[in-house]
């Protein structure tokens, strides 16, 4: 007797540019987000809606699926547990894209300054004031601490891992 194994939609190897490439289209991603927002609103609703043509809507829907990002169950659409993880980082790059200016200051400042020589404590002066967030804070002092370690201990680092 032969097993045969179940064949799946879900691609064998998924990789970050099948995910990015499904929601790159601003349609797509704007899709992508009312299903995780929505109360299973039915395709013609979120097509209505989202201003989509029934082509783009299918299509785009078709990408969401195939990458595993959402799930359609009883002709109901929702996100997966992969979907809903990606979900979370977009609001997070939404967050980030609201500082950008401010990031973008912070960056002319470190610029003008020589890193090495502006002490911890005075970076974090400055990230404080420009940023109110403190997920972004962290990320900023932490990467900046872990940099500054990384100079100290090993001046001729090599390129693995990177």
């Amino acid at each position: 007797m032969e097993i045969v194994a179940e064949t799946s939609s879900m691609p064998s190897e998924l990789s970050v540019a099948d995910i990015l490439s499904s929601i790159s289209h601003p349609k797509a991603l704007l899709l992508f987000k009312a299903v995780a927002i929505s109360d299973n609103d039915c395709g013609r609703i979120l097509i209505t809606k989202l201003g989509l043509s029934r082509r783009h809507y299918y299509s785009s829907m078709e990408k969401l699926m195939h990458t595993g990002l959402v799930r359609r169950i009883g002709g109901k659409h929702s996100l997966t547990s992969l979907g809903k993880v990606m979900f979370s980082c977009i609001l997070k790059i939404e967050m980030s894209i609201k500082y950008y200016w401010k990031l973008k200051a912070i960056d002319s400042i470190m610029m003008a300054v020589d890193v090495k020589g502006l002490p911890t404590k005075e970076y974090q002066m400055i990230i404080n004031n420009f940023i109110d967030n403190n997920e972004i804070k962290h990320l900023l002092v932490s990467n900046n601490n872990s940099k500054f370690e990384q100079t100290q201990s090993s001046p001729c680092r090599t390129m693995t891992n990177t």
